[in-house]
């Protein structure tokens, strides 16, 4: 709105200022102020790269996509997150990971299917053709290593099963990566909750031990804050 001033000459000669308000159409003096924006530029992360390959990042979708039972919704997801990556002949080898992905061109799921079967092709026809391409892998340290693996095996024995088992790996690979791969007061503190909550609490233990449950869904509702 702005405010404007008429003048009104009275009988004495005199002159008299009286305002008045004069209302604009909405928004016509945020437009007359606003000054064109130029193009956002979004910087790229390193790990966003596709021939930057987190090993820790390769095994953790592996193991989602070998979990028994896991719904198509869990699978399309970790499908979708391989799909951005193309893992050099070595990483293939080392992980198996194109076994997994490979199982799953059959999946009764269409939509499942179709991307393993998009995926395989991509990565070979990479590998036939620019293989001899650098390529960054990204790992954990052995003192890392060290301490996940403790709490891979004390998740193991809170849910009844051998050291080893797929499911407690990928309990931890997951709270790892929801941590942003840092073993911080955030990992610590989720791991002893996943750790006691499983062992103490039978229906959520069997919950999780039947697949109804699925482990992203347990280490997000677990999930401490640093």
């Amino acid at each position: 709105m702005k405010k404007l001033g008429s003048k009104i000459v009275n009988g004495g000669g005199g002159v008299k200022m009286d305002k008045f308000v004069v209302r604009l159409p909405r928004g016509a003096d945020t437009k007359a102020k606003s000054k064109p924006q130029g193009k956002v530029y979004k910087q790229a992360t390193i790990e966003s790269l596709q021939r930057v390959v987190v090993i820790e990042d390769i095994e953790r979708l592996k193991g989602t996509l070998q979990q028994d039972g896991q719904p198509a919704h869990v699978l399309l997801e970790a499908l979708t997150e391989l799909n951005k990556k193309i893992p050099s002949k070595q990483v293939l080898l080392s992980t198996k990971i194109g076994h997994a992905v490979n199982k799953l061109k059959r999946h009764e799921d269409k939509a499942v299917a179709s991307l393993a079967r998009s995926i395989v092709l991509k990565w070979k026809h990479f590998i036939q053709d620019q293989d001899n391409r650098p390529v960054l892998e990204v790992r954990c340290d052995l003192k890392t290593q060290k301490t996940r693996t403790s709490g891979r095996r004390m998740l193991a024995e809170s849910l009844g099963l051998e050291e080893g088992h797929l499911l407690p790996e990928n309990i931890e690979r997951e709270t790892f990566h929801s941590c942003k791969r840092l073993l911080d007061r955030s990992y610590k503190r989720t791991m002893r909750k996943l750790i006691f909550t499983l062992k103490g609490k039978e229906d959520t233990r069997n919950m999780v031990l039947n697949g109804e449950l699925n482990v992203k869904d347990l280490v997000t509702s677990l999930k401490c804050k640093s």
